[in-house]
Parts: structure tokens; C-alpha cells; sequence
């Protein structure tokens, strides 16, 4: 179908904060994840797809550094060395066969060496990533209501407050805004969101993109990018009021009210 207007969103996760915040636990990636509790890793002269196998999280330093060294010095990370993150270490991570590496917060990769630095920042910035993907369409629509009943009471407060003290000008639109807004708010707090899979690519297309990248300073990393033609979705879901979105485990998907 022809593309009438389209609509582009960006699941970066781009800043470091967001990379390296994330400290809930570990919720799985792929059909193995979260099976196994194991604190080590199997080790190997082969650079094979099971050398990493384990799944869980490391329970300490020195079994983290051993997993960090032992994928420096394979093939299969010799791209992660230099700081690149390739479509094989991507693979190992969407499909939960690395284990999973501590956040910054609880781990100081100083000691190891720049090859072994890079691994660490590019193996852990893609768990984090791939971490914050919605694994089910039932859970993309449960992550979405709650992110709007968490965040959007507070968030309308604040755009009245601009607007009565006038830091928000209403001739800029916020009314429309906060009534937007409030319309979704009260969507979700009354169960009426719905989610739709779309496997339509001139509907919606999702780029799975998981990069990760250094600027010297500090480490970044793109998620998924999401295109979407908004009144062709508007009038499949018979709605105005439509989110499209995309992970690598759900496909690329409508959220509407």
C-alpha cells in the first residue's frame, strides 16, 4: 500500500544513564533464559555458540572476570573487542546463552584490558538492552499501562503548572496536550488498551538495530527503530489514538484506545 504519512520512532535507549541504570533483575531473553541459576560459565577451545551457554547471573567478581577474559580471547568476540557489537554476539545475547554480566554500578572492569574492556561494555550494554525489550505482546501492552499510570498523573500536574504560571503558553497547543494526555491516562486505567501483532511491513517496521558504542567518554546504545504509517493503522484500529511499536521477540505491533 502506498505510504501516505509516516511516523518514526527511535528506541534508543541511547543515553548511558539508560544502559547502565537498569537494575532490575534479570528477566530472561530468549526460550533458555532464566532456567538456570548457575554462577559459572562452560569454557572451551572452540568459539562455538554453547561455549557460552550458561545462563543467570554471575555471583562474583572473579567468575565475571573469567567469563570477560575467556570471551576476549575468542574469535567470536573479536569484534566486541575493538567495540563493535556484530550480528554473532548479538545473537548469543537476544538468545540468552551469555551469562549475565554485573551492571557498572556493582562491577569495576579497570583492571582488565582494553580488549577485555570493550567486551564487558558491549556484552553488558546489550543485555541491558535486549533486557528492556517486551518479550510477548501481552507484555509490551502491560509495560505501556504502566508506564502511563506511573508517569502521566505527575507529568499533567506539572503541564497545568506551566500553564497557570505561564511557563507553558497555551497558544503553543499544551491544552491539547494535556487533554491527549488525560485521554490516554483514562484508557488505561479503565482496561481499554488493546494490542494488535502487524506483520505488515507498509503498516509497521521495526529495525532491529543493538548497538553499542563508545565516544571516549562514556557508552551508548540504539536499540530498535520503529516506522509506521499512522492513518493507515488509525484506520485499521478504528481509532486516532495509536502507538506502534516493535521488539526482536513480539514482532512489530499497534497499541490503540
Amino acid at each position: 500500500m502506498r505510504i501516505g504519512y509516516a511516523a518514526s520512532y527511535q528506541s534508543d535507549l541511547a543515553a548511558l544513564q539508560l544502559l547502565r541504570a537498569a537494575s532490575q533483575a534479570h528477566s530472561g531473553r530468549g526460550a533458555n533464559a532464566g532456567t538456570s541459576a548457575s554462577s559459572g560459565f562452560t569454557a572451551s577451545a572452540s568459539s562455538t555458540l554453547q561455549t557460552y551457554s550458561q545462563s543467570g547471573t554471575l555471583s562474583g567478581s572473579s567468575s565475571s572476570v573469567a567469563l570477560i577474559k575467556t570471551m576476549a580471547a575468542s574469535s567470536t568476540f573479536a569484534n566486541a573487542a575493538n567495540g563493535v557489537a556484530d550480528d554473532q554476539v548479538r545473537a548469543l545475547v537476544r538468545d540468552g546463552k551469555i551469562a549475565q554480566l554485573p551492571l557498572p554500578k556493582d562491577f569495576d572492569p579497570s583492571g582488565l584490558s582494553q580488549a577485555e574492556q570493550n567486551v564487558y561494555h558491549v556484552v553488558q550494554g546489550l543485555q541491558s538492552l535486549y533486557d528492556a525489550q517486551p518479550k510477548t505482546l501481552d507484555g509490551a501492552l502491560a509495560d505501556h499501562v504502566a508506564t502511563v499510570l506511573d508517569t502521566y498523573p505527575d507529568a499533567i500536574a506539572r503541564m497545568k503548572d506551566g500553564l497557570a504560571n505561564g511557563t507553558l503558553p497555551a497558544s503553543d497547543g499544551w491544552n491539547d496536550v494535556i487533554a491527549n494526555y488525560e485521554n490516554e491516562l483514562a484508557a488505561a486505567q479503565q482496561g481499554k488498551m488493546k494490542i494488535t501483532g502487524i506483520d505488515d511491513p507498509s503498516l509497521v517496521q521495526t529495525t532491529n538495530e543493538f548497538s553499542i558504542s563508545s565516544n571516549g567518554i562514556g557508552w551508548s546504545g540504539r536499540g530498535t527503530i520503529t516506522k509506521a504509517d499512522i492513518p493507515a493503522l488509525q484506520a485499521l484500529t478504528g481509532t486516532k489514538n495509536v502507538l506502534p511499536g516493535g521488539s526482536p521477540y513480539t514482532g512489530s505491533y499497534v497499541i490503540s484506545w
